[in-house]
C-alpha cells in the first residue's frame, strides 16, 4: 500500500490503573455474566486503493497492481442472541480509515480513494469454533459495523450466542470508574480479559463520545455499577494525515447510539448481496 501512510493508534492503555477490591469484584461479575459475548471475527478482504493528484507514477503503478486478499482479526460484541455482532468499522474495513484522506508526498498533496471487498467473515467463539457470517451494515458516521451469523449454516447448528443488553445502559460522568471486557488473541488461547480504568474525557459535539483507556476495539465498556456505557470504536481526527500518518483514537460510543443502529441491522441484508442487486439494476 502507501509506504508512508500508517495507522497511528493513540496509546491509552498506559493510563489504566490497578483495580481496588470493589472494582475487582465488579469486574469478575461482569466477566462471568458477559464475557462470552465478546468474540473474535476473522475477515478476508480485498483492499483497493487509488490516488488523485500529482502522485509519482511509480506509486500509481504500485497501487494499480495491488489489491491482494488479506486476512485479519478484530474483536466484536454479540448484541442479540440471534448472532448479531457489533464491531468497529475501522477494524473490519480498512478502507473506512483511509478513504478520502489527503497526504503530502514529495511536496504534492494527493487524495486517497479506497474501497474494500469483504470476501469472508467468520465468528470465532469463546471455545474456538468458527461460524460463517456476513457484514450486514456499515455506519461510517458512528464508526460501526454489524455482522450477522449465518444461522442456516452447518457450522451454526447447536451454537448458542450470549449477548449483552444494549438497553441496560447508563450515561457516564468524568472520572467514573469503568470496566472493559475483551478477549485475548490466539497466542493467549483467546481467553477473556478485563481492564479497569475511568472516563478521562467526554465529547458532546457533534455527537457524544467517551474517552476511556482501553486496549481493544469492538468491545463493551461498563460502569462500575454494571450498567453498559458503550462500545469501543475508532474515531478519526479532523483534516488530512500528518506526516503520512492517519491519527485514530479509540473512543467509547454510547450504548444508546449503538442500539439505534443495531435495530436496523437486525433486518439488514448482507452488504455484498446488496452490491450485487444494485449492479443488476
Amino acid at each position: 500500500m502507501i509506504r508512508n501512510l500508517t495507522l497511528a493508534l493513540a496509546a491509552t492503555t498506559a493510563l489504566a490503573s490497578a483495580a481496588n477490591p470493589e472494582m475487582r469484584e465488579a469486574g469478575k461479575k461482569l466477566s462471568a455474566a458477559h464475557g462470552e459475548a465478546v468474540v473474535w471475527l476473522s475477515v478476508l478482504a480485498k483492499l483497493n486503493v487509488s490516488v488523485e493528484g500529482d502522485a509519482p507514477a511509480q506509486l500509481k503503478a504500485q497501487l494499480a497492481n495491488q489489491g491482494k486478499e488479506e486476512k485479519s482479526e478484530v474483536t466484536g460484541t454479540v448484541v442479540d442472541a440471534s448472532g448479531l455482532i457489533v464491531t468497529a468499522l475501522g477494524g473490519i474495513d480498512k478502507s473506512a480509515i483511509i478513504d478520502g484522506q489527503t497526504t503530502n508526498i514529495g511536496g504534492n498533496e494527493i487524495k486517497i480513494n479506497a474501497s474494500s471487498d469483504i470476501k469472508e467473515v467468520k465468528v470465532i467463539t469463546a471455545d474456538g469454533s468458527e461460524v460463517p457470517a456476513d457484514l450486514v451494515l456499515k455506519d461510517e458516521d458512528l464508526g460501526l459495523a454489524f455482522i450477522k451469523v449465518r444461522s442456516d449454516s452447518e457450522e451454526a447448528k447447536g451454537v448458542t450466542f450470549k449477548s449483552i443488553d444494549l438497553a441496560d445502559s447508563a450515561k457516564g460522568e468524568l472520572l467514573d470508574d469503568c470496566i472493559s471486557l475483551g478477549r485475548m488473541d490466539e497466542a493467549m488461547n483467546r481467553e477473556a480479559s478485563l481492564l479497569t480504568s475511568e472516563i478521562i474525557g467526554i465529547t458532546t459535539k457533534p455527537r457524544s463520545f467517551y474517552r476511556v483507556p482501553t486496549d481493544s476495539v469492538g468491545c463493551p465498556v461498563f460502569l462500575s455499577n454494571g450498567k453498559l456505557l458503550g462500545i469501543s470504536v475508532l474515531r478519526q481526527g479532523k483534516g488530512g494525515s500528518a506526516r503520512g500518518q492517519i491519527q485514530m483514537s479509540p473512543v467509547i460510543l454510547p450504548a444508546a447510539d449503538v442500539a439505534k443502529t443495531a435495530a436496523q441491522a437486525k433486518e439488514a441484508k448482507p452488504v455484498e448481496a446488496k452490491k450485487e442487486e444494485a449492479e443488476q439494476k
